[in-house]
């Protein structure tokens, strides 16, 4: 290449750089005037701002003045509103209430005071009162007091209901005691009459006779007082008009005694339960039909062995119970 070709090239070389650098200025200069205008609007902005404040904060100033000066709020209303506060405070936690719902919007209210007297003492740091500030808390602290209030006349009334409930618990316990002695009363004389119809029910016997008796092949009954030539035992009686006893069918039961006190038997002879839930051996039984009228019955025991001499027992059962007794002798 020749030397004017060289030189050529590096001048279209150079004016392509100097294009370069005259956009790159171009471009600069157009941000910073950009630039200029972007912070000279915010200057503006701001400048609206700080006087939009400052005619806020005069504004704020001029209303603590007229509310300074309209009677409803004093110098010491910041110390007392705390003191107030405080003394709600204190009053809700000297509250004792067994409703957890209760105790719970509670524990709500105790937590905004809690917060007012954050705010309260936050305003004590402050150069300027804020008037409108602690005539707002002034109102809230009033609220919360009458909400209070409201708490305490619910606790009354549901201690006043409570106690009510209890006198009433009282009561009726002592009407329950007083009927379950009543009724304690009533039972023992039921048992007390029960007792007597029970006893008055017993059958009675009158005119028991017992002896024993030789019954001969002819079938002729003797009466003998010789234990050798006794074969059976005799009891005659009356079982007397009762007109409370259970009438019906009824066995009536004969228990011999020899003189030993054992009771004689054979082998028609069983064992029965008395009334007192004894069991004992029974000699012999008949059944009648009782329908509450007099009724004259004998009873007669084989002997199967022979006896000796003494004092013989005869007693007569009916229903469980012993209803006559006697004695004879023999030889």
């Amino acid at each position: 290449m020749t030397t004017t070709e060289i030189n050529k090239t590096e001048n279209q070389s150079n004016k392509k750089k100097d294009g370069i650098y005259i956009i790159a200025i171009v471009l600069l200069l157009g941000a910073v005037g950009y630039l200029s205008y972007a912070i000279g609007n915010l200057k503006k902005e701001t400048n609206a701002q700080k006087e939009s404040i400052t005619n806020l904060t005069k504004e704020k100033d001029d209303l603590n003045t007229i509310l300074k000066n309209s009677g409803l709020i004093e110098e010491a209303d910041d110390e007392t509103l705390r003191q107030n506060l405080q003394a709600l405070l204190d009053q809700y936690d000297n509250i004792e209430i067994e409703n957890q719902e209760m105790q719970d919007s509670i524990n709500n209210q105790k937590a905004k005071i809690t917060e007012l007297l954050n705010e309260v003492e936050d305003l004590k740091h402050k150069q300027k009162r804020d008037w409108g500030k602690i005539y707002k808390l002034k109102k809230e602290t009033e609220t919360l007091r009458k909400i209070m209030k409201g708490y305490i006349h619910t606790i009354d009334s549901l201690n006043t209901l409570n106690g009510n409930l209890q006198q009433t618990i009282v009561v009726k316990d002592n009407q329950i005691n007083k009927i379950s002695s009543e009724r304690d009363l009533v039972k023992s004389e039921l048992d007390k009459t029960k007792n007597m119809v029970e006893l008055g029910s017993v059958l009675q016997t009158t005119g028991i006779n017992s002896l024993a008796i030789l019954v001969k092949r002819s079938g002729k009954q003797v009466e003998t007082t010789r234990s050798k030539r006794a074969n059976m035992i005799k009891s005659c009686f009356t079982i007397i008009e009762n007109k409370i006893a259970k009438a019906g069918n009824k066995d009536i039961i004969m228990v011999v005694k020899d003189p030993s006190g054992n009771t004689l038997t054979n082998s028609s002879s069983f064992t029965f339960k008395t009334a007192d839930g004894n069991e004992i051996k029974g000699s012999v039984k008949r059944q009648i039909n009782y329908q509450n009228q007099n009724v004259d019955l004998c009873i007669y025991f084989e002997l199967e062995q022979a006896i000796g001499g003494g004092t013989y027992t005869t007693d007569i059962y009916a229903d469980g119970h012993k209803i006559g007794t006697t004695t004879f002798a023999l030889k």
